[in-house]
């Protein structure tokens, strides 16, 4: 199975997956226009506004989150239990107590989320990172937040791990792989890039960065020299692949150079600017 590249197109104002939505899904990203979804640099309450806002408008009550942390561990929407999973670079993920209100502040923390339920808007908020959304047309439904830590860890995998849980073929599963910095703006030291390599193993998301022109190096991580370039999609889309997943989406569009109205951390972070967005995926109920 190879992935199909498509952009994403803007329907009423949010960007939606054409895979997904062809499923009679909601499957939507927000633009920057729609204001900030999540982070610390802009008011909780007005992030909190803006999110159910989008849940509204989308005909759901709110957006079910995660505390994103970095990692691959993927919980259950509703939260009352956890899929706790090692992967050979981390020892076994602790689970989860069941929730308590999921009030601000006290979502669990996790990277990836799933539900058997309609009615549930599953979201997870990215701005560079790969909002990775994948669906069973007939059952369960779930969400993934994969930075360079998460898709290391295989986050996507542990996912579609917890979706076939009960018992759906992985040829059945949709995925959509949303707005994310692309290679063509996201560059990464050799040492971030060893460690990525001793995790995943080398392949054609990992592209030596070659200087021309005498121009300036490149800056990488936190300011380090830039080496590599990192494809976040191939990484992610390989992943999906190797688990089975039948169809896989990609959006293709950066959010570092793809235009204003795409929030980018890396972009906007000299700014004290750093929006979030927010990726959603549910099953009208």
């Amino acid at each position: 199975m190879t992935a199909t590249t498509i952009a994403w197109p803007l329907v009423e104002g949010l960007y939606r997956s054409p895979a997904l939505t062809g499923l009679g899904l909601v499957a939507a990203f927000t633009p920057a226009s729609f204001g900030s979804m999540a982070g610390s640099v802009f008011p909780q309450a007005e992030q909190r506004e803006n999110r159910d806002m989008v849940a509204r408008r989308l005909g759901f009550p709110t957006v079910v989150r995660v505390k994103q942390v970095h990692g691959n561990r993927v919980v259950y929407a509703p939260f009352v239990r956890a899929e706790p999973v090692a992967t050979p670079a981390r020892a076994p993920l602790p689970p989860s107590s069941p929730a308590g209100p999921q009030a601000e502040g006290r979502w669990p923390e996790a990277d990836a989320l799933w539900t058997d339920r309609a009615g549930v808007l599953l979201g997870v908020s990215a701005a560079d990172c790969v909002p990775v959304l994948i669906a069973d047309p007939d059952g369960r439904i779930g969400a993934a937040h994969a930075g360079w830590r998460g898709t290391s860890e295989r986050v996507a995998q542990v996912l579609v791990r917890a979706l076939v849980a009960g018992g759906t073929a992985p040829a059945r599963l949709v995925a959509a792989l949303g707005p994310a910095i692309g290679p063509c703006c996201y560059t990464i030291d050799e040492e971030r890039a060893a460690l990525i390599r001793q995790r995943l193993g080398s392949g054609p998301w990992l592209i030596r960065v070659t200087p021309s022109g005498g121009a300036a190096p490149q800056s990488g991580a936190r300011g380090r020299e830039a080496a590599w370039s990192f494809d976040l999609w191939a990484a992610n889309a390989t992943q999906l692949r190797d688990a089975g997943v039948g169809t896989i989406e990609v959006a293709g569009m950066c959010t570092r150079c793809g235009g204003a109205d795409l929030w980018s951390f890396r972009s906007r972070r000299e700014r004290g600017q750093q929006g979030t967005a927010v990726a959603v995926l549910g099953r009208p109920g």
